[in-house]
C-alpha cells in the first residue's frame, strides 16, 4: 500500500519510539511489534538508517555462529533542547538522539523581570545549549509553569510571575529557531523525566510531586501522563487547606493569601513559603543559627541548619512535611499510586523532610485501611525538568516534519 507523506511520518516515529523502548530489537521483533511484513517494515527501516536515526549493532550472543543484529538509535542522528523555568529561575539542557544528556545551562529570574525579560533569558539559555558549528536541534521542548494551551503553543497563567497572561512562546521560537516547538506544563515534563529516565521508569502509575515556588503534581496513570479534559490537570498546589499549627500559622499565612475559604497548599508546603516561614519566624525575635545569615535565606541554608540539629529549622520543617503529607495522602487516595516521587529543592532535606511526610501519610492512609505507597525522593537533580522537556521534544517530533517542512526522499529531485 502506498503512504502518503503523514502516514510514513507516523509510521517513522513509531518505529523510532519502539526502538526507543528497547535495549535493542531485532528487525524481525520491530516488524512483529508494528504488526508490519518484514519487507515493508524493512523498507522504512533503511530510510532511518540512511538518514542516521537508527543503526545496526551486534548482539552479544552465547552460542556460537554469527550474532543477530540489533536496530539501536544512532547517538549521532540530532540533538533536542529542554527548558524547564518557573518563578526563580531558568534550566536548559541539550540530549543527543539516544537520550544522553550534553549540556545544560541557568540563569536567574528576579522579581522585577518582565514576561518580555523572562522570554529573552529563555532564548539566551536555548543558545548557550545550542550545538556547535551552527547546527541546529530537530526540535525544543519548553516546560512552562502554571497553566499551558500547548495546542496552541502559549503560557497562559501563572501565579508568581506579574503579569505571565497569554504568552506566545511556542510560535516565537519555532520562528527564531526555525524548528518545532512543544509546550508543557513544567510538572508534567518533570514527571515525563522521571518516567522515561529516573524512578518511574517501569512504572504504570505514579505520582511526581514538584514543590518549588509552587506545587504540581504529574500524574502518570496507565502508563500514559494524564493531563485532563482541559489540560490543566495537576494543580495540585491550589488545594485549599486549613490545619497549622497556632504557633507557625503567623510564619506562613500572609493577608493576600487567606482567605475564608482558608490557604492554599502551595503557601504552606513549597519552598517557597518554607523560606518565607523562615524569615518571618527570624523577623519575629525566634532564636536559630541563620539569624545572621546572609539574606535571602536558601535551601542549602537549612539544610545545614537541620545537620545541626537547629530547632527552629526542625519545627519549620516538620510542618511543612506535615502539611504536604496530609495532601498527598488525599491524593493518594483518588489515584492509588505504585510510588509518590517528590521533586524540587525540598528533596535537599532529605529524611528531616521525608521521614514526617510518610508518617502523616500513612497516618491518614491507615485510617482508610488504604495501602501506603512507596515514597522517595527524585535523585535526577535540578535539570530533571529540562530534560523531561526534551525529551518531550524528542518523543513528539516526527522525521518528516524536522524543521516543519516534510522530508525529502533521498534521490529525490528538486522541482
Amino acid at each position: 500500500m502506498r503512504r502518503n507523506s503523514i502516514q510514513t511520518s507516523d509510521l517513522e516515529s513509531s518505529i523510532l519510539k519502539l526502538v526507543r523502548n528497547t535495549d535493542g530489537i531485532s528487525r524481525v521483533e520491530l516488524a512483529r511489534g508494528l504488526g508490519l511484513s518484514p519487507s515493508t517494515s524493512g523498507i522504512y527501516v533503511e530510510r532511518l538508517i540512511a538518514r542516521g536515526f537508527l543503526k545496526e549493532t551486534e548482539k552479544m550472543a552465547r552460542e556460537a555462529g554469527r550474532p543477530p543484529m540489533q536496530l539501536c538509535l544512532n547517538p549521532a542522528g540530532g540533538e533536542f533542547i529542554g527548558v524547564d523555568f518557573e518563578a526563580r529561575s531558568i534550566m536548559a539542557a541539550a540530549v543527543d538522539f539516544a537520550d544522553t544528556p550534553l549540556r545544560n545551562a541557568r540563569a536567574q529570574i528576579s522579581a522585577t523581570d518582565t514576561p518580555a525579560a523572562i522570554v529573552r533569558k529563555i532564548e539566551d539559555m536555548i543558545d548557550k545549549v545550542m550545538p556547535s558549528g551552527g547546527r541546529r536541534p530537530l526540535a525544543i521542548g519548553i516546560g512552562v509553569p502554571g497553566l499551558v494551551n500547548a495546542k496552541d503553543g502559549i503560557a497562559t497563567r501563572y501565579k508568581y510571575i506579574s503579569n505571565w497572561v497569554n504568552v506566545p512562546l511556542a510560535g516565537r521560537f519555532s520562528k527564531k529557531y526555525g524548528v518545532p516547538v512543544f509546550l508543557e506544563n513544567n510538572v508534567r515534563s518533570t514527571a515525563l523525566a522521571e518516567l522515561w529516565f529516573g524512578q518511574g521508569l517501569g512504572l504504570a502509575d505514579f505520582i511526581c510531586v514538584v514543590a518549588r515556588s509552587g506545587i504540581g503534581a504529574g500524574l502518570v496513570l496507565g502508563g500514559q501522563l494524564y493531563r485532563g479534559a482541559c489540560n490543566d490537570a495537576g494543580e495540585f498546589g491550589r488545594w485549599r487547606y486549613f490545619a497549622l499549627s497556632k504557633r507557625t500559622a503567623p510564619w506562613f499565612a500572609t493577608p493576600d493569601s487567606m482567605t475564608e475559604l482558608g490557604i492554599e497548599l502551595q503557601d504552606v508546603a513549597s519552598a517557597r513559603a518554607l523560606l518565607r516561614a523562615f524569615q518571618h519566624a527570624i523577623d519575629a525575635g525566634e532564636k536559630t543559627i541563620l539569624r545572621d545569615a546572609a539574606a535571602p535565606l536558601t535551601m542549602l541554608d537549612i539544610q545545614q541548619a537541620l545537620q545541626q540539629r537547629d530547632p527552629l529549622a526542625t519545627l519549620i520543617t516538620e510542618e511543612v512535611a506535615r502539611c504536604l503529607g496530609r495532601g498527598i495522602a488525599q491524593l493518594s487516595l483518588v489515584v492509588d499510586p505504585q510510588k509518590i516521587i517528590l521533586a524540587g529543592p525540598l528533596t535537599m532535606l532529605g529524611e528531616a523532610l521525608l521521614g514526617p511526610m510518610r508518617e502523616r501519610m500513612k497516618a491518614i492512609l491507615d485510617l482508610t485501611e488504604t495501602r501506603m505507597p512507596e515514597v522517595t525522593g527524585s535523585t535526577m537533580g535540578e535539570f530533571s525538568g529540562a530534560l523531561g522537556a526534551a525529551a518531550l521534544a524528542l518523543h513528539q517530533w516526527k522525521p518528516e516534519t524536522e524543521a516543519g517542512k516534510p522530508a525529502r526522499r533521498r534521490g529525490a529531485r528538486k522541482k
